[in-house]
């Protein structure tokens, strides 16, 4: 079970700020709902299972409960509404470093998603709500089962036995709050260690933009954030895209 005491413990400017529960329908929509009774930045919500988990595009994220972090945080940044993109990075980065603290090498799979060895650990949801971002994230910490289906592998099955997911989500919120203030005009710092950490450089890839299937090399992010492919000779800038995979002939 989840000690909320030893995490406030850790991370005490949670105190009165950390909302835990058993099962919720999304963390996400929690916090928006906390967010509407007046919760600010720094509140976070916690479930150890969700009951329509969601990531990007709509996707499903499940996890058995007490097995991984599933959780949101309610950031109010001083950056634009069309930079608040940017936070996807900066949680990605966060979750990167707080992995290695286990000797765990991680890898960031643009936009949103954590890899180890070529396979998720971790994913991504960014969602506004006011003038608030609430930034969902899942990690897989103690599964050791997948469905074949699946590509993906959890911080025990890659050597982390010893993993305390109190220590683990304090890590993440420290270093979340690092990347945050770094995505105005320190952002390129962000996008420096996001390319250091890129999952899929120099890899030939293939993706879907505006339903058009696009194939190319991944050289990295660029200073706005965005996927940069060379595709027959010319770089090609990608703010957006589904499907993004080794491409196989």
């Amino acid at each position: 079970m989840f000690s909320s005491t030893k995490l406030v413990e850790l991370l005490p400017m949670l105190d009165g700020k950390f909302y835990y529960a058993k099962e919720l329908v999304s963390s996400n929509d929690t916090a928006a709902e906390l967010i509407e009774q007046g919760a600010g930045s720094g509140t976070l919500v916690l479930a150890e299972r969700q009951s329509r988990g969601r990531g990007r595009r709509g996707n499903a994220w499940s996890c058995p409960a007490g097995e991984g972090l599933l959780f949101s945080l309610v950031l109010e940044p001083d950056i634009e509404r069309y930079e608040w993109s940017r936070l996807a990075l900066a949680a990605g980065l966060a979750v990167v470093d707080a992995i290695a603290k286990y000797g765990i090498e991680a890898k960031i799979k643009w936009p949103n998603d954590v890899w180890i060895d070529d396979k998720k650990c971790a994913g991504v949801l960014i969602e506004g709500c006011d003038n608030c971002v609430i930034v969902g994230v899942g990690v897989n910490v103690l599964e050791k089962h997948f469905p074949e289906t699946l590509n993906a592998t959890s911080l025990l099955l890659e050597g982390g036995e010893k993993v305390s997911r109190e220590e683990l989500l304090a890590d993440i919120v420290r270093r979340l709050f690092f990347w945050e203030s770094r995505c105005g005009q320190g952002f390129s710092d962000v996008v420096e260690a996001v390319n250091a950490h890129c999952a899929l450089k120099g890899e030939m890839v293939q993706l879907t933009r505006n339903g058009e299937r696009v194939t190319g090399m991944m050289i990295g992010t660029n200073l706005d954030g965005h996927l940069v492919l060379e595709c027959a000779g010319e770089l090609v800038s990608i703010a957006q895209a589904d499907g993004i995979r080794k491409f196989r002939e």
